[in-house]
């Protein structure tokens, strides 16, 4: 399925860091952001703070497929587009690598919902 990609894009403003044959491949962000729309209303408070109910809409900026192209973006995003060309970081207990105060420093796969 991505025997002919030669270009991976990242959608989202980090950089995203894979660890492939024991070297940490990083791919910086691309200047394309992809955001989900949101509607949000308030529906009460906790201790005085408001709080909304928000419900997610579409995702806005996310380039049309294109031949040799992979968009990388949240899961967020990737979940609710299910293309083949959308991935993201698998930052799963599997796939994260984390550093000695358990923050996500890189990941070791990719992945994507079809």
């Amino acid at each position: 399925m991505w025997e002919d990609v030669s270009k991976l894009v990242n959608c989202t403003p980090h950089e995203v860091a894979v660890l492939v044959k024991d070297q940490m491949i990083r791919i910086p962000p691309s200047g394309i952001l992809v955001r989900l729309t949101t509607n949000c209303a308030p529906i009460g408070d906790v201790l005085g703070l408001p709080v909304v109910l928000c419900i997610e809409g579409e995702p806005v900026g996310l380039p049309e497929p294109e031949k040799g192209v992979v968009y990388i973006v949240s899961s967020m995003i990737a979940k609710k587009v299910m293309r083949p060309d959308v991935i993201s970081p698998d930052t799963s207990d599997e796939g994260a690598i984390r550093d000695g105060n358990g923050y996500i420093i890189g990941v070791t796969r990719l992945k994507c919902y079809q």
